[in-house]
């Protein structure tokens, strides 16, 4: 069923585009109705150019049928009748590693990009698989949980469907044990100013070299000079870094890398 309710006041709102609230304190109540069935907010257009009005007093009644009626030809906000459909699913996070022992979990996320360009947090609604259940397993919520019995180290495909969307997959690596060895790698250690910087981790388990890049948690002395975000190798040198020292360290399980010094040109 649909509904309006009457707003009075004594202030006049300024004019504003899109779906917004206002209210006027006159004898009749202007309303217009938008209403957005994929979700949940209904919204009252008082713009005089992007709606069909209503002159209500505030005790006069009207019907459902009038209600629709404006529905049909109101404006300004779109998809009143047709939902916005699923264009594309990504999850999170990409291409990273988790230990078996001790036992390191992590949580996906999957969002969805709809055709109106909304997105949308899809992450308990979509169907999570793992190609290779016995290294690792995922949960209907997007929890990945390393198989304990693990040798060594072995990957597996994650995987989320939903709807008519294409699923979205990334590969996720499990190591058994704590690294004993962090190799951090930089694409040049004399980067210039408002450049990027590529950082590689390399980890050792049991004899075995692995990339563990998107994984580790860096350490940065200058935070304003280098960006450089958890889950990404890339670091963005600012504009007014020139002639400063930037140290970089990666951490993985309680271990640390060597640490690599920039000097930024």
């Amino acid at each position: 069923m649909f509904f309006v309710r009457k707003f009075l006041s004594d202030r006049r709102s300024s004019p504003k585009r899109g779906c917004v609230t206002r209210w006027y304190s006159v004898p009749f109540t202007v309303v217009s109705l938008c209403y957005n069935f994929r979700g949940v907010r209904a919204e009252y257009l008082t713009s005089f150019g992007s709606g069909v009005f209503f002159m209500l007093s505030s005790t006069r009644k009207f019907s459902v049928v009038a209600v629709l009626a404006a529905l049909v030809v109101a404006s300004g906000c779109t998809g009143f009748f047709v939902n916005p459909t699923l264009s594309s699913l990504a999850i999170g996070p990409q291409s990273a590693t988790i230990t078996a022992s001790p036992v390191q979990t992590l949580q996906m996320s999957a969002t969805g990009t709809y055709s109106d360009g909304s997105t949308k947090d899809l992450t308990g609604k979509v169907l999570w698989n793992s190609a290779t259940p016995g290294c690792a397993t995922i949960s209907s919520s997007g929890l990945v949980t390393p198989v304990s019995s693990v040798a060594g180290i072995c990957t597996t495909q994650i995987s989320a469907s939903f709807g008519t969307a294409s699923p979205a997959t990334t590969t996720i690596t499990v190591a058994q044990g704590v690294p004993s060895k962090i190799q951090l790698n930089a694409s040049t250690t004399t980067p210039a100013a408002n450049s990027t910087v590529t950082f590689t981790a390399l980890a050792t388990f049991n004899g075995v070299q692995q990339d563990i890049t998107t994984s580790v948690t860096w350490t940065n002395s200058d935070t304003t000079d280098l960006t450089l975000t958890n889950g990404s190798g890339v670091g963005t040198v600012a504009a007014g870094a020139s002639g400063k020292p930037i140290n970089v360290t990666a951490n993985f399980n309680g271990v640390s890398s060597n640490t690599v010094l920039l000097n930024v040109q």
